[in-house]
């Protein structure tokens, strides 16, 4: 029996190492025959990155984190322990989550994981701290999507509004689940000012290139699966899905975005589809593979969980296209 487990954990173990490994070499094979296609993709990415994730990410990667240094997170958390006692988060869960919504991913994910690193959040908290600090900013939302993309500030805003109640009311309903957790941690003391900018700056730099990596790899990726026709069958389900809601031009873009976001985002709001609005609430949310990588850089060191994350992300996305369902219903 010992050793049918080990056969069976050893296949596994080949199969973990073995399946990526040959996608990778798959990939590979199709940027050697078309190198040109793939640069371009890549270079759409990096493109993508520079004109509208670094001017708006960098700047508040900076800030966040000589803030922290600072003890920002003090003030915030001792006025909302009373709250976040109740909602069984730990009291620096408040400032994690305001530098989310103002900044976007994956700000919450980075001072939620320097706040691990400063012993500020206990492992223990972090994958309940991480599923509600993981919010896009209101730079993205309204801005690019609401008012490049759907040429609508209204429609800009009532995402928003969407995208952060759908990520809140998860949590809430799955408070009763939650365990009461340890003591909380005491919040770590105030740095000192002597080069805190300077260590914020080289941290900022560092985080934001990752990020664009991420971002130009997706794209890469994401023009793989097109070209090997694998985002057909993901497309073909959703069109079925969607075809009752009239909304089916929107199936490609939409498996699109589970990939990347931002490009999902553009496809869907070119489709014109009625559900179109709603459906960027759900991919903003949910955020796409790339979007979930990026966290989870940060999010990993803390003993966050992929899967777990994922789905989470993935309730919270549904949520957030129930909310903006009945939103547009009601005000657009």
């Amino acid at each position: 029996m010992t050793h049918v487990r080990s056969l069976s954990s050893a296949r596994a173990k080949r199969l973990r190492t073995g399946a990526p490994a040959l996608a990778a070499a798959a990939v590979l094979a199709l940027m050697i025959a078309q190198p040109e296609r793939y640069a371009a993709a890549c270079a759409k990415g990096i493109a993508l990155w520079a004109t509208a994730v670094l001017p708006a990410l960098f700047p508040f990667m900076v800030l966040t984190s000589v803030l922290t240094g600072l003890g920002a997170a003090q003030g915030l958390a001792k006025a909302f322990a009373p709250l976040a006692a109740k909602l069984r988060l730990p009291a620096v869960a408040a400032y994690c989550f305001l530098l989310s919504a103002l900044s976007g991913y994956p700000v919450g994910a980075r001072v939620a994981a320097d706040l691990c690193r400063r012993g500020a959040l206990p492992q223990a908290y972090a994958a309940r701290v991480a599923v509600l600090c993981s919010t896009s900013g209101p730079m993205f939302v309204v801005g690019s999507v609401g008012g490049l993309l759907f040429r609508s500030p209204a429609a800009g805003a009532v995402l928003y509004a969407s995208h952060l109640a759908g990520t809140v009311l998860v949590c809430l309903l799955a408070l009763p689940f939650a365990k009461k957790l340890p003591k909380q941690a005491s919040l770590p003391p105030r740095q000192d000012t002597d080069g805190l900018l300077r260590e914020s700056v080289h941290a900022a730099v560092l985080s934001v290139l990752c990020v664009g990596g991420f971002i130009a790899l997706f794209c890469v990726l994401t023009q793989a699966l097109a070209d090997a026709r694998l985002l057909a069958l993901p497309a073909a389900l959703l069109e079925r899905l969607l075809a009752p809601f009239g909304a089916e031009a929107a199936a490609e873009g939409v498996a699109a975005g589970l990939l990347e976001c931002t490009q999902g985002c553009a496809a869907v709001a070119a489709s014109g589809a009625p559900l179109a609005l709603p459906l960027c609430a759900f991919l903003i949310t949910f955020g796409g593979a790339s979007i979930l990588a990026q966290q989870m850089a940060y999010l990993g060191q803390c003993g966050v969980k992929a899967a777990f994350f994922a789905g989470f992300k993935c309730l919270q996305g549904g949520a957030a296209f129930a909310v903006c369902l009945l939103l547009c219903a009601l005000l657009l």
